[in-house]
C-alpha cells in the first residue's frame, strides 16, 4: 500500500470514528420545540374556585357521587387532585364516571348513549416558543393566542380514536353564542377544533387548561356539533379538587 492510499485509508476510518463519536453524543433539544410550562393560579381564580365550592349544585353533585360505592371512589379521587376537578352536572353521567389522575393532571370519562366524553384537567401546559407571549402575559392568558396547549394524560387502552386531528383551533362563528354564554359561567379562552372523531373543546378555568373531547359515531352526530359541545363544556361543575 502507497503512501497516499494509506493517507486516504487513515482519514476514512478518522471520518468513521469521529462520526460514530458524534451520533452517540445525546443531541441539544430543538430550539422550536415545545416547553412545559406551569400555569399559575391568580387571586381571582382562587376566587371564583371559592365561590363554586360553595355552589349548592356543587354540594348536590357531591351527595350523589357519596351514594354509590363505585362514584364514591370517583370522588375521593377528585378531592385529592391538585387540579379541580370538573364534571358533568347530569348525575345519570355521574354514574358512568371514571377517573384517572397523574402529576397536576385529571381524566374524567362518561359514556352519553354512544358517545364517549373526555375531560381533561391540567395546571401545566406546552408553550410553544413559535409565539411567545408577551412579557406582560401570563401563561394562562397565553391561550388565548393559541401558544398554550394542556399536557394532557394518556388516554385509557380501552378507548380508541380513529384518528388525528384535523382543524386549527378557533371558534367558529355558529358557536359565538355559545361562547358568549360559557364566558357568564367563567369559562375563558375558549376554542374548539373539528376531528375525526368528533369535535374537542378547550378553556381556561380556576387558572387551569381543560380539554374536553366529543369521541361520537361521526363528525355529523347528535350532540357533536360545536356549539353543543360549548355548552356542554359551559354547564360542567366542581366536585373537587383544586387544593393548593
Amino acid at each position: 500500500m502507497n503512501i497516499r492510499t494509506g493517507v486516504f485509508a487513515g482519514g476514512v476510518i478518522l471520518a468513521a470514528a469521529l462520526a460514530g463519536v458524534a451520533t452517540s453524543q445525546q443531541q441539544p433539544p430543538s430550539p422550536v420545540a415545545a416547553a412545559q410550562v406551569d400555569l399559575p393560579r391568580t387571586r381571582a381564580d382562587n376566587a371564583a374556585l371559592a365561590a363554586a365550592q360553595k355552589e349548592p349544585l356543587t354540594a348536590r353533585l357531591r351527595g350523589v357521587l357519596s351514594q354509590d360505592s363505585v362514584s364514591r371512589r370517583v370522588l375521593t379521587v377528585a378531592d385529592a387532585s391538585p387540579v379541580p376537578v370538573l364534571a358533568p352536572a347530569d348525575p345519570a353521567l355521574l354514574r358512568t364516571a371514571r377517573i384517572f389522575t397523574g402529576d397536576r393532571h385529571y381524566m374524567l370519562v362518561v359514556q352519553r348513549g354512544a358517545q364517549i366524553i373526555e375531560i381533561y384537567g391540567s395546571t401545566k401546559a406546552f408553550h410553544s416558543p413559535l409565539a411567545p407571549a408577551s412579557p406582560q402575559q401570563s401563561p394562562t392568558a397565553a391561550l388565548t393566542t393559541g401558544t398554550l396547549r394542556a399536557v394532557r394524560p394518556m388516554a385509557p387502552a380501552t378507548i380508541a380514536r380513529t384518528g388525528p386531528r384535523i382543524a386549527a383551533a378557533r371558534v367558529p362563528p355558529v358557536a359565538s353564542r355559545a361562547v358568549a354564554q360559557a364566558r357568564t359561567e367563567g369559562l375563558t379562552n375558549v376554542r374548539t377544533e373539528r376531528t375525526e372523531y368528533g369535535v374537542d373543546v378547550t378553556f381556561s378555568r380556576f387558572g387551569a387548561a381543560y380539554n374536553v373531547s366529543f369521541i361520537c359515531e361521526g363528525p355529523g352526530a347528535a350532540g357533536c356539533t360545536e356549539p353543543e359541545a360549548i355548552t356542554f363544556a359551559s354547564t360542567l361543575q366542581l366536585i373537587g379538587g383544586g387544593a393548593s
